[in-house]
């Protein structure tokens, strides 16, 4: 559940876009020289490091309120067919992810088969984990594996817009339920609210920017974000899609359908770990709780939401009567199910996809790079 981008051509320091009409016309460097593409994605350590230090923060901070031994309690007791539950529950996120994908290649006159679709998601999470770039590194790769299988850059670029702007849509459908049950429950801190409600806003705010600028004049008022390089190439891309297919009614309500399924799973997949540890959790506080973690996860400046994902979901768990052992023990399980544990066979589907051996850094450096030649 990336967010966007979009697959571009490195053969030139040129990238052409084609109007409504059909025509083609120059337009600046996406991503620039092959050299500073690499610096780009090259993998910045001390975030790695940060979200490392976070992590053993909350950890830490929660042995000190909790007894050591109740964890040890927990992992030993946990009941194992709960724990297949939430392993079955995260396979199902990837089916989820990859139909999207091929929602985008049936909308371009192409097939791509559910097990592609599976593996190329796994693909992309290691991918993004590996080359930390927003997104950018693991969307290059889906979109180059999707050229490859005969689908237009301009469809890619256009599916990858709507099904970002689908993302928040989801989240928006997430957090207004969150907000509906903070504001039944009195008793939940204030900060969860006004939290709840700041996300709400900002996921608002980016999925109607995504669905209303492309094929449209950049407003007066966002002009200034088009000073920085990042921006002038975020605006590029919006100018290569197609806003017939990035506001196409049917295929954005299909990308949010599985969005909303996606994080149905990952909550679902809380709640099963939470029971796995003999946890008697509701349902509303595991919503609440992973919703909020979700949406600081996105923001993050970390990786993958290292350290601040498990301090906001013990955080909010801990705020509806969740013993800090049991919410910190859940949550340390779910990051190994959702992001460790995908690694391995990803870094596998990657190498396939690729062609590549070697250091994974060092392997899809050269994947991107060797779109230059």
């Amino acid at each position: 559940m990336e967010r966007c981008v979009l697959s571009v051509r490195f053969q030139s320091s040129e990238v052409e876009a084609v109007d409504s009409k059909g025509r083609t016309r120059g337009l600046p460097s996406i991503v620039g020289r092959p050299r500073k593409l690499a610096a780009r994605v090259s993998p910045h350590w001390t975030e790695w490091l940060l979200g490392a230090a976070i992590l053993a923060a909350v950890i830490l901070a929660a042995v000190h309120f909790a007894e050591e031994r109740e964890f040890i309690r927990l992992v030993e007791h946990a009941k194992p067919s709960w724990v297949l539950a939430a392993i079955a529950l995260q396979a199902a996120t990837y089916a989820a992810q990859g139909q999207i994908w091929r929602d985008i290649a049936a909308a371009g006159g192409q097939r791509v088969s559910l097990r592609e679709a599976f593996e190329l998601s796994l693909a992309k999470l290691f991918v993004d984990q590996a080359l930390p770039s927003g997104g950018v590194s693991g969307t290059i790769l889906m979109g180059k594996a999707l050229e490859r299988r005969g689908l237009s850059r301009r469809t890619v670029v256009s599916g990858a817009i709507s099904s970002t702007a689908a993302f928040y849509l989801s989240y928006v459908g997430g957090l207004s339920f969150a907000w509906a049950i903070l504001a039944r429950t009195p008793e939940s801190p204030a900060a969860l609210s006004v939290s709840c409600g700041i996300f709400l806003a900002v996921s608002t705010a980016l999925a109607l920017a995504m669905l209303a600028l492309p094929g449209r004049s950049l407003p007066h008022t966002l002009q200034f974000l088009n000073r920085s390089k990042s921006g002038q190439r975020f605006f590029a891309l919006l100018k290569i899609a197609d806003p017939r297919l990035v506001r196409n009614a049917r295929l954005l309500l299909r990308y949010t359908g599985w969005q909303i399924a996606t994080l149905v799973l990952d909550a679902a997949t809380i709640w099963a770990l939470l029971c796995a540890t003999g946890g008697t959790v509701g349902v509303a506080a595991v919503i609440v709780g992973f919703m909020l973690a979700s949406a600081v996860r996105t923001v993050g400046i970390v990786p993958g939401g290292l350290g601040t994902f498990e301090a906001t979901l013990v955080w909010t768990l801990d705020s509806f009567g969740t013993p800090l052992a049991v919410g910190l023990t859940a949550s340390l399980l779910f990051r190994g199910l959702s992001f460790w544990l995908p690694m391995l066979p990803g870094l596998w589907f990657s190498r396939q996809e690729t062609g590549l051996r070697g250091s994974p850094s060092k392997q899809i450096s050269s994947a991107l790079l060797g779109a230059a030649h």
